[in-house]
């Protein structure tokens, strides 16, 4: 490989990197922000009744389940930019080597 092709894997290697740092904090506030939620809703959901509760319940199950599964993407695309930080890792030390 060239020294341009050297550079472009350590260019998007620092790139990578610096997407995980994004994605970590990202992930680490949301969930932060979504406990907070999730205990005021458990502290609502102990209080409410009536038609409207009942309502407010499915919404909040069904918004639930998204933030979930958005955080579970998340932390899935974490484990992929892991897998491809280490696999440009390992290439820019053989890059090193030669």
């Amino acid at each position: 490989m060239t020294y341009s092709g050297a550079t472009d894997s350590r260019r998007l290697l620092s790139g990578l990197q610096e997407y995980r740092k994004s994605l970590e904090k990202h992930i680490a506030q949301l969930t932060s922000e979504y406990n907070q939620l999730e205990n005021r809703w458990r502290a609502f959901n102990v209080v409410s009744e009536g038609d409207y509760a009942t309502q407010f319940r499915s919404g909040w199950l069904q918004t639930d389940a998204r933030f979930k599964a958005y955080i579970n993407q998340s932390q899935k695309i974490r484990a992929l930019l892991n897998e491809r930080i280490v696999a440009l890792e390992d290439l820019n030390r053989q890059e090193s080597g030669l």
